[in-house]
């Protein structure tokens, strides 16, 4: 299970999003897609560039979603 947040640079507000039965980086991915309307499940990349792992706990990634202002982070949940 993963935890999805995002957190918008300009308020520094973070929300809970969504929650996904799957591993950190699929997750991200996943809802990265179904952010942007692309809802073909079976057809996502298995990386999107961009998408980084964290330098000190593993399992945590984060994207920056730049045209909207804000960062997304999945973590396990």
């Amino acid at each position: 299970m993963t935890q999805i947040y995002e957190m918008d640079e300009r308020t520094g507000n973070i929300e809970n999003k969504a929650i996904y039965s799957l591993d950190p980086k699929p997750a991200i991915i996943a809802y990265i897609n179904q952010k942007h309307g692309n809802m073909n499940t079976w057809k996502y990349p298995e990386n999107i560039i961009g998408i980084r792992e964290s330098p000190t706990v593993k399992d945590h990634y984060y994207y920056d979603d730049i045209p909207n202002g804000v960062i997304i982070a999945a973590y396990p949940y």
